[in-house]
């Protein structure tokens, strides 16, 4: 799936100095199984971006391969396997799921790509939705009672189902949002 970056976004998210959350929405659990979840359909995971400047970091949802890429890029890490553990260790060990990135490469990988109108638009979408009925409708690609979320952007989707607990991921072909199991 290819990534548009919106430089706008990026510096609105990145550079804003709105306080950041206190602690991050999702799950060790979630957040561990999509770092090291190493198939060709990646898991999301919510985190929060900063530059080394003072602002304070921003909440992202993106891939969890984007956000090992982004501490490949910062790290000057290759992708041998020795430098992909290495990469993975430095995922592990923020705890709080808070990055600060130097290098723009690396902010740049893990962009904003999403509105907060989008953002809104996907709570309110999940929002009439009990937990059950919500998982039956995104836990498979092919259940008949899927949502319809043509327009909606596939970031805010996943960022609004970690918000309600779901460990959410992107479709390897389609990049439609699901629910793994």
């Amino acid at each position: 799936m290819k990534k548009l970056l919106v430089p706008a976004m990026l510096g609105l998210f990145v550079h804003a100095g709105a306080t950041a959350a206190a602690a991050p929405v999702q799950s060790q659990a979630s957040y561990e199984a999509a770092i090291t979840n190493m198939s060709t359909s990646p898991a999301y995971v919510l985190v929060e971006v900063g530059d080394s400047g003072n602002a304070a970091p921003r909440p992202v949802c993106t891939t969890a391969n984007f956000l090992l890429g982004a501490i490949h890029r910062e790290y000057g890490l290759g992708y041998a396997p020795a430098e992909s553990e290495k990469a993975l260790q430095i995922a592990r060990q923020h705890a709080d799921h808070v990055f600060r990135f130097q290098r723009q490469a690396a902010l740049d990988n893990v962009g904003v790509q999403y509105t907060e109108a989008d953002l809104a638009a996907a709570r309110a979408l999940l929002a009439p939705l009990a937990d059950g009925e919500l998982k039956a409708r995104f836990s498979s690609l092919y259940a008949k009672a899927r949502l319809p979320t043509q327009g909606y952007a596939t970031d805010a989707l996943a960022c609004a189902l970690i918000e309600r607990g779901f460990s959410p991921r992107m479709a390897d072909r389609s990049g439609q949002v699901f629910i793994g199991g």
